[in-house]
């Protein structure tokens, strides 16, 4: 055997050390990652549970979804056309937003104005493009029940796209007021979330849930992200709601966490370019 060939031998078994060493590394990086989260989201919840704040089960599974850009519909769009189909109301748009009155009035269920309210939704001449809504039972008090859009299979907690029934002290229905956010469309393929435990350790950890309050529900859903520089769009991402009751005095708050990435998201959007997400 010349010396040639036996420098090709170590060389090539240099390299394929250096591949199982660096393939090793990887996946013990990669499971000290995985492995560590949950332990380190346990050893959270602890100190909640010794702060005096109670929650319902919170799921440690990720989930999915999308960035979605979509334009509110108004008089001339959408929601306009298929306003003309409306029966036994008047009804007229403030901006984007359609108005109605009912000429009689709607009894309901204090308890599940759903049920009878879902007949009326998905009726043409009594709401355009009800199929499109969904009831809402945590948006909805006594006064006010409301359903909201469907996007990509999870509700739009948003004021874009929602119907907001008022209900007086008699429990009836007399009129609604209703947004649609037409043209949604997907900017990027669909990405895992973070989880629903995840997103509330995440925000403990920041200080944002208060000592002795309880976490009520904590839901996926879209809320807008930011507002585009072209024909009045916005971009919606999938966002963990946390809402929280302060035991103390009743405060009740709804948290908000960016659903990809953990940010906490505020009330206010900024704007950008949609081109960027597209690719």
């Amino acid at each position: 055997m010349n010396f040639k060939r036996i420098q090709w031998i170590f060389l090539f078994a240099f390299l394929l050390f250096d591949l199982i060493v660096a393939g090793s590394l990887f996946l013990q990086n990669r499971f000290t990652i995985t492995s560590n989260a949950p332990n380190r989201q346990e050893v959270i919840l602890k100190e909640m549970r010794a702060d005096e704040i109670t929650s319902v089960p919170l799921s440690n599974h990720a989930q999915s979804g999308y960035y979605i850009a979509g334009t509110r519909s108004g008089k001339n769009g959408e929601l306009g056309q298929q306003a003309d189909k409306l029966r036994d109301q008047s009804y007229h748009f403030n901006t984007d937003e359609l108005a109605s009155d009912l000429e009689t009035g709607v009894k309901v269920d204090p308890k599940h104005p759903d049920k009878r309210l879902n007949r009326l939704v998905n009726d043409d001449h009594s709401i355009a493009l009800g199929s499109h809504y969904k009831y809402d039972a945590q948006l909805s008090d006594r006064r006010t029940v409301v359903y909201t859009q469907q996007l990509a299979d999870r509700d739009l907690k948003s004021p874009d796209g929602q119907i907001r029934f008022r209900v007086n002290s008699n429990h009836e229905v007399l009129g609604y007021t209703q947004t649609y956010l037409a043209g949604a469309r997907i900017l990027r393929p669909k990405a895992d979330t973070i989880s629903q435990r995840h997103a509330v350790t995440w925000l403990y950890k920041h200080n944002l849930i208060p000592n002795n309050s309880q976490v009520r529900w904590a839901e996926l859903a879209y809320t807008k992200l930011l507002n585009t520089s072209s024909h009045n769009q916005a971009v919606y991402v999938p966002t963990w709601i946390i809402e929280v009751r302060t035991k103390n005095d009743d405060t009740v708050q709804q948290l908000r966490v960016n659903a990809f990435n953990s940010t906490i998201m505020r009330s206010t959007p900024s704007s950008v370019n949609t081109s960027s997400l597209g690719k």
